[in-house]
């Protein structure tokens, strides 16, 4: 049977529609903007999604008990290992102290681990996303930068969305360090809040806190504050500042860094 000319002519656009409506199941959504484990000492809950590679870094000028240093590099290498799991390579700094007139310089040891996401929550609760972090230490540094034995390290993560704008992330850490030839624990807990100030400024302020270095020292409180600007979806740069609370301390850090996902 003859087809009319208007039939005719709607048959590009039936065509063109059909097209579409076949295709659009293909679309991706873009993916969220990049989160990062930097700049303040608590872990975050996340893990890097599936198909992406994000690499962390930065610089962070310190001074400790009158003992000045600088570490240029802090790079960390996160691997997705599935949709909950990341492998994580940090291949640190090359560090620069300054003791007593004494200066040593060199790469610190390496450290691989993993973040698993245990519990995750779209909505606001009292329930926390928890997340688990194993790491260790190989004694691949300058031997006066590093160690000659591996420090094993595990921590808890812990996450709430307060509003909106808001969020609280706090962790709980423990170390199995050697120093002198000498086996010790460490703790360590950290409570960080966050802020969303506009769509592409972050801001923090945290306190973290550590059992003493070692044998006989005193611990440490710091308290720190910082800031996160997203140039993009995959670019981050940040800076932090901080300070020991602890009464008669002088020892403060600052840094800042940048966060790039591929």
């Amino acid at each position: 049977m003859p087809i009319s000319p208007k039939v005719r002519q709607l048959v590009p656009l039936v065509l063109l529609v059909s097209s579409a409506c076949a295709t659009m199941h293909r679309v991706e959504h873009p993916a969220p903007a990049l989160e990062a484990d930097r700049p303040d000492f608590t872990e975050s809950t996340e893990t890097v999604l599936p198909g992406f590679i994000q690499a962390e870094g930065g610089f962070t000028m310190s001074r400790e008990e009158g003992n000045a240093s600088r570490s240029i590099g802090e790079l960390l290498v996160r691997i997705p290992a599935g949709s909950r799991a990341e492998m994580r390579f940090a291949f640190n700094s090359y560090t620069i102290e300054r003791t007593a007139g004494l200066v040593q310089r060199g790469f610190e040891d390496i450290a691989i681990g993993t973040k698993v996401r245990l519990i995750e929550r779209e909505e606001r609760s009292l329930v926390p996303n928890v997340s688990i972090l194993a790491l260790s230490t190989f004694p691949t540094g300058n031997r006066d930068i590093g160690t000659s034995v591996m420090q094993p390290t595990a921590k808890l993560a812990l996450g709430w969305q307060l509003s909106e704008r808001l969020s609280l992330g706090s962790n709980a850490n423990y170390s199995y360090v050697s120093e002198d030839g000498t086996r010790y624990s460490q703790w360590g807990t950290s409570a960080s809040l966050g802020a969303e100030i506009t769509p592409r400024l972050e801001g923090f302020l945290e306190w973290f806190g550590e059992t003493a270095p070692s044998p006989g020292e005193r611990r440490a409180d710091y308290l720190d504050a910082g800031a996160g600007l997203k140039l993009g979806g995959s670019l981050r740069v940040d800076a932090r500042a901080g300070a020991n609370t602890r009464g008669g301390s002088r020892d403060y850090f600052v840094g800042f860094g940048l966060s790039r996902r591929w």
